[in-house]
């Protein structure tokens, strides 16, 4: 009777393979997507994110976290790039307003004065 020792199939292998490669395409994706400034494409990125890391659950291959980990760091950065864009906006829009009430004020004294 013979009997085999070790791996007889790379099936699992190939399934960390392909999880790994799809947490670096997301990770791609998702600095593309924020350099881009494409919030909508980030939003989506995002939510398909949560979703395939629910599905997976835990992962026990030191590659898939390592994987997972570089996913996590792209999109603390896109996160980032997304709050730097939002306040950027809110003070801009802060800057309007104020102009708008200096012309506002300066309308009102040009016309008192004629």
């Amino acid at each position: 009777m013979s009997m085999t020792v070790g791996k007889t199939s790379t099936e699992p292998e190939l399934d960390v393979r392909t999880r790994c490669d799809q947490w670096q395409k997301l990770a791609r994706l998702l600095k593309q997507a924020a350099d881009k400034q494409d919030w909508e494409q980030l939003r989506k990125l995002d939510m398909a994110m949560r979703q395939r890391l629910e599905q997976a659950g835990r992962a026990q291959d030191p590659a898939e976290q390592h994987a997972r980990r570089l996913l996590a760091d792209s999109h603390r950065r896109a996160l980032h790039q997304v709050v730097s864009a939002r306040d950027e906006l809110a003070g801009r829009m802060q800057k309007l307003r104020q102009d708008k009430e200096g012309l506002s004020a300066y309308e009102l004294t040009k016309l008192s004065g004629d």
